[in-house]
């Protein structure tokens, strides 16, 4: 039976838009299709997030909602797929603040009294009270049996509070450096962070079993309660709490081999910065971030309108996070990586992206740039800590296409800035998932106001987009995922 001619036509437009869809997206096609990354784009996109209507994009506010909202946007007019929560572009985190009581919240032992702010600060832990008798600790904890007890510890100690939790004491209170008026001004910054939310916890502020406090003391506040070792202290904590939405934004774009489109290959960076302040001089009070990380956001976005609008798809499919709360303590990698949306060990390798916008111009002397990377210039760290195939892919990539410094200082588990365990990234490596960072280097106006549109090299930001887009599709089409054949080491 002859089929009418608009059915057939139909039917024809149909089968062809499937079959470009599963086309697969050759190593060597691939740089046709990183020709959508152009630095017109990039500017672009980065016009508005790093403009003063976004508010520095802190986590939570609505200027970075409205970052959400404008990467959602341009991900459905593309076609990506939405990988949040519920058929969503967006995971959905909910933060909480305590709010504590200053004249209830306090420590007693015998005749001292210490008091909230005056003496110390808390963070974390749940409401309550708990009695019991005071340990100080000066060195390394095997010796020390904590359970049942409150814990005092010293500056250089810090890095001990997780095993201290785990040890069954009953509050951990640690001592600072800060006194006098750098107390005074610490307790100021403190109460302005994030507006006090921080990540979820299942602590209770008000009621049920109380959750170990953890507890800054000012340089004053610790001399005596130290002092005050083997006495029996009480610490009651009087607090209520309140919460606040944010978002990780989080899209995929299938991949066109039947088997391996069940794996991924993630892209990432962080579209978080760190707000404004009212209280500065001058006019600009908002810190716009359009290199951290204004430029690793455009230019995952970039990266991914090429796979989206491509007709051609590599072998797994991509997957795309923009990270909320990264300058928190990288909040939402860390909610990501615990709360995966796609299925557990599918992720076979993260890029990820958190400055590459600046260039240090001949001649610069200024010392806060010596570590920034020139125009053709970027650091790759995390190609030589865990996987030697991820390493060759990197850089196997760059050689043959177009030819960046790549940069290795940091790629180096003793870089003394640790720069490796300071972007999302971590949080994936963490999991197991070999990484890439590609990195501009820290400048003059990092975590400044300088930090602004009018400063990037987009023609920088191009080449490396490109380069990064070509490094996936390079790890999404190898046969077999990257091992992960050396351990990490933290």
């Amino acid at each position: 039976m002859k089929r009418p001619i608009y059915l057939a036509l139909a039917t024809t437009a149909l089968f062809g838009f499937t079959n470009q869809q599963t086309r697969l997206l050759t190593n060597d096609d691939a740089r046709n299709a990183a020709s959508v990354i152009t630095s017109d784009t990039l500017k672009d996109y980065l016009t508005f997030i790093a403009d003063d209507a976004l508010q520095g994009r802190d986590t939570p506010s609505a200027g970075l909602d409205a970052a959400a909202n404008f990467i959602a946007y341009n991900l459905k007019t593309w076609g990506a797929k939405p990988g949040g929560d519920n058929g969503t572009y967006f995971q959905n985190i909910r933060l909480e603040r305590a709010t504590y009581d200053k004249a209830s919240t306090q420590i007693v032992s015998g005749d001292t009294t210490l008091t909230l702010e005056n003496d110390f600060l808390v963070f974390g832990g749940s409401g309550g009270k708990v009695s019991g008798q005071i340990v100080s600790i000066t060195n390394k904890l095997p010796q020390y049996n904590v359970r049942g007890k409150i814990v005092v510890v010293g500056e250089n100690l810090r890095s001990e509070y997780d095993a201290l939790m785990k040890s069954g004491a009953l509050a951990i209170i640690g001592g600072s450096n800060y006194s006098g008026d750098s107390w005074k001004s610490f307790v100021s910054g403190v109460r302005q962070y994030a507006g006090g939310f921080r990540m979820p916890s299942d602590a209770s502020p008000t009621g049920g079993p109380m959750v170990p406090p953890t507890i800054s003391m000012s340089a004053e506040g610790y001399k005596k309660l130290a002092g005050l070792a083997d006495s029996k202290a009480q610490v009651t904590i009087v607090a209520s709490k309140d919460y606040a939405m944010t978002r990780n934004v989080v899209a995929i774009v299938p991949g066109a081999d039947p088997k391996l489109k069940e794996e991924y290959v993630a892209f990432g960076c962080h579209y978080d910065h760190v707000g404004m302040n009212p209280n500065l001089p001058g006019p600009d009070k908002i810190y716009n971030g359009a290199d951290d990380d204004g430029s690793g956001t455009v230019a995952v976005l970039n990266i991914a309108k090429a796979f989206a609008t491509s007709a051609a798809k590599p072998k797994r499919s991509l997957l795309f996070v923009w990270h909320c709360g990264e300058e928190k303590g990288l909040w939402g990698s860390d909610y990501y990586n615990k709360h995966l949306t796609v299925p557990k060990g599918s992720i076979v390798s993260q890029l990820n992206i958190d400055m590459i916008g600046r260039s240090r111009k001949a001649g610069d002397t200024d010392p806060r740039n010596k570590s920034l990377t020139g125009p053709n210039s970027i650091y790759v760290i995390g190609t030589t800590m865990m996987s030697t195939r991820l390493g060759e892919i990197v850089h196997g990539v760059n050689s043959k296409y177009l030819g960046l410094d790549y940069n290795k200082l940091y790629d180096d588990p003793k870089d003394p800035n640790q720069f490796f365990y300071r972007s999302d990234h971590y949080n994936y490596a963490k999991n197991g998932i070999p990484i890439c960072f590609w990195f501009d280097g820290e400048h003059e106006d990092y975590h400044q106001l300088g930090d602004e549109v009018s400063k990037i090299d987009f023609t920088k930001m191009e080449k490396i987009a490109r380069t990064v887009f070509l490094t996936g599709v390079t790890v999404a089409n190898e046969a077999v995922r990257p091992a992960v054949d050396k351990p990490l080491n933290r």
